[in-house]
This record gives C-alpha cells, sequence and structure tokens, in this order.
C-alpha cells in the first residue's frame, strides 16, 4: 500500500551536523530511514567483496575512499552503509577526515560496532552512535490515520517492523500474520546469523537454540539453561552461561527482559511479535517441515496476536508516560502490565481485546488493593462504566498518541 511510517529518529539525525554512528539489526529500516527520509550529498554501500555501491555505479575501493575524502573536505553530507564490511585498517585514515563534513556510518554487526568504542579503537570519540530500533508504538498510529480504530491498533503491533509495512495490504491482521510466518520463514529464522560476522557463526546455534526457547514459551533462565545443558550446548547447567548471550540478544533488540515488578527477576521474551508468534507456532505445529492450513492455525495465531497486543500496548503507555514497562507474577494474581515511574507504579494495567464485561473488571481489581498507581483497563468495547477503574478504548488510544510530541 505504500505506508511511509515518519520516525522521530529522523529528526534526530537530521538535526545533528557531527559524525554519527547508526546501528541496530537487519530488517529494523536503517537504509530505508537513510535512503528516504534523511538528506545527504553520497550515498555509498560497501558490498561483501569490497566494492562499493555508489548513488548511481559501482566503485572500486580505492575510488570510494578518494571520493569519501573529496565529499568531506566539502563539506557534505555521506552516508556509509554497511561499514562492519570495512578493513579495520582504514578506520584511521578514516579518522583523520574528522571533523569535515557529515560522515554517518550504519552498521549491523555486534562485534564491530562494540570495536569502534574500544579504548583503543582509531574510530572512538569520533562518532556519536544512535541506536535504531523498532518503530515506536505512537510513531506507527501517527502514520496510519486513515485505518479504523480497532484495526489500527492489532496491525500497528506487527508494522513497528520496517521488513513488514511493504507487506501489509489492509486484510485482517490473522491473515496477515499467517500469510508472514508461512511465506517469510526463512527471513525470520536468518536474523541471528545476518547479525554476527563470519569469525563468530559457531556461537549462531547456541543464539538460535536461546531465541526457539524463548519464543515457545519458556521465558525463565534456569529452565532455558537446563535444556541447553541438556542438549550439549553448554558445559554446565549453570545460568551464568547464558547470561552473556542474552545481553548480547538485547543489545540487538532480538530479546528484551522485563522487570518482575517486586523482585530482581526478569521475564525474557522476543522482541520481534511476528518472531515470537512464527518460534511458538513451530515449536507446536513443525511449521519448518510441513505445511499447515490457516484453518488448523487459526485460533492459536488468534490467542497469539492478543498476547502481541497487549504488549504493544504496555510499550505504548510506556512510551507516553516515559516510564518502564513491568510485568507482576505471583502464585494467586497476574497483571499485563505495570508502568512505574522512579520504581513508583504510575499505571496497573490490563487489556482485554475484546468486549469488557462487568466480571472483568471484578477480576481485575481483586488483589490489587496493595498497588498504588492508577487502575485501567484496556478493551476493544464496552458500556460499561466503574469509578476506580479508567477504561481506556481504541479511540482514546489513537487521541493521545496524536497528541504526544
Amino acid at each position: 500500500m505504500g505506508y511511509i511510517i515518519k520516525r522521530k529518529e529522523t529528526s534526530l539525525i537530521l538535526n545533528k551536523n557531527y559524525w554519527l554512528l547508526l546501528y541496530g539489526r537487519r530488517k529494523v529500516g536503517k537504509t530505508f530511514l537513510l535512503r528516504e527520509l534523511c538528506k545527504f550529498d553520497n550515498y555509498y554501500t560497501i558490498k561483501k567483496d569490497l566494492n562499493v555501491i555508489s548513488n548511481t555505479e559501482s566503485l572500486p575501493f580505492d575510488t570510494f575512499i578518494q571520493r569519501l575524502k573529496t565529499s568531506l573536505s566539502e563539506n557534505k553530507t555521506v552516508v556509509v552503509d554497511e561499514f562492519q564490511r570495512f578493513n579495520e585498517s582504514i578506520w584511521e585514515e578514516i579518522s583523520l577526515l574528522h571533523p569535515h563534513g557529515k560522515l554517518i556510518l550504519s552498521g549491523s554487526s555486534l562485534r564491530v560496532v562494540k570495536k569502534v568504542f574500544e579504548p583503543q579503537s582509531s574510530l572512538l570519540g569520533f562518532f556519536t552512535p544512535i541506536k535504531l530500533g523498532f518503530i515506536s508504538p505512537m510513531d506507527v498510529i501517527k502514520s496510519l490515520k486513515e485505518v479504523e480504530a480497532k484495526e489500527l491498533i492489532e496491525i500497528a503491533t506487527f508494522l513497528r517492523e520496517p521488513w513488514l509495512v511493504p507487506l501489509y495490504n489492509k486484510e485482517k491482521v490473522s491473515d496477515f500474520v499467517y500469510d508472514v510466518v508461512i511465506n517469510s520463514k526463512h527471513i525470520i529464522t536468518s536474523l541471528v546469523g545476518e547479525i554476527f560476522t563470519e569469525e563468530e557463526r559457531e556461537l549462531t546455534k547456541r543464539y538460535e537454540a536461546i531465541l526457539t526457547l524463548i519464543g515457545s514459551g519458556i521465558w525463565n533462565t534456569k529452565e532455558i539453561t537446563s535444556i541447553l545443558y541438556s542438549r550439549k550446548l553448554i558445559p554446565d547447567p549453570s545460568p551464568t552461561h547464558i547470561f552473556q548471550y542474552l545481553k548480547n540478544l538485547e543489545e540487538m533488540e532480538l530479546v528484551e527482559s522485563i522487570k518482575l515488578h517486586k523482585t530482581k527477576g526478569r521475564f525474557y521474551r522476543l522482541t520481534s511479535p511476528i518472531m515470537n508468534i512464527y518460534y511458538y507456532l513451530d515449536s507446536r505445529y513443525d511449521l519448518g517441515n510441513r505445511s499447515v492450513s490457516f484453518e488448523e492455525l487459526k485460533p492459536t495465531i488468534e490467542k497469539l496476536i492478543n498476547l502481541e497486543i497487549q504488549n504493544f500496548i504496555a510499550d505504548l503507555f510506556a512510551e507516553y508516560y516515559d516510564g518502564r514497562k513491568e510485568y507482576y507474577l505471583s502464585p494467586d494474581k497476574e497483571v499485563d502490565f505495570i508502568i512505574t515511574k522512579r520504581n513508583k507504579p504510575e499505571i496497573i494495567g490490563e487489556v482485554k481485546w475484546k468486549n469488557l464485561t462487568r466480571q472483568d473488571i471484578i477480576q481485575f481489581k481483586k488483589g490489587l488493593e496493595r498497588f498504588s498507581g492508577k487502575l485501567t483497563i484496556v478493551c476493544k468495547n464496552s458500556e460499561i462504566k466503574d469509578d476506580s477503574v479508567n477504561i481506556v478504548y481504541p479511540k482514546d488510544i489513537i487521541r493521545f498518541s496524536q497528541k504526544k510530541n
């Protein structure tokens, strides 16, 4: 449909006149953001063979370096995409061009991005880092004004991932999700291997195993560790063996850890809604090895979509209140989300993506007397009012998202 979602990061890049390093995992829209939404004089993409694609032609690497020097000396803005393919010996030569012009490097390799900021790096101190993740919930909502409010919340949950935007054709969200997990599963499963450089590919099996387990619904580090040990992927069943892997996956926004309210625990989930759904379905229906009809998957897909909508709404409230999203889990009570500021609850939230009933409200309030914060239920429809609970509808979400700067 040709949707273009405007991102707040665009103005951040446009308004800075110094050298920038834009980084983030693949498929988060770095190239589209730079090419379509930002202004530049020259745009170069480094190929794997170290030839360079410019705005209009293919160049030898030596020619590219000469043109880069000339453009920066003329105070032009130059973008270099896939910079991680540089040989590090060229970094010092690039550093000599500072502070002339505006140089924007863009890359996806976690290892290479880290090396730029190591104490011995030739580029240390020359670039300001900008991490690009998924599109913010409010940016998506602001950009899809013609979509009806309920459907907008549902599809915005998935269109935070830029690579999915061109695939959306106003179909029902369940049809859209089914088509993506069936027809684009190779893209979904290849994201880890794309992040790490060739030297690190031997680690990819561990990363993929962790992603698969978290996607299948296992969020506890002890359980993840036990399974990895049973598969002989780690030397002993101590959670310390996976903390660095989880940290790396968090840094590249493949995994997020959500604080469990009033505890030191963390709840791990995949950041990508579509990846979450794919891995969950694959663990139960073996999607990677057989064809599965929409009718067979539909009940599970609809349940998973509702869980992703719940998480999207939690992220949206965290963005609106400039707070932190937390979960609350106990043997007798679960809370869909809590938004805290300075460790104090602002919002105690429940998502009922259906017609809200009086019984839903009674059940929600039960056991929450000990919590401070505004009790809030987000629902599709309701005729019910309750003096002690703030009931939020899709149109309310659209309205306050549009108002937020």
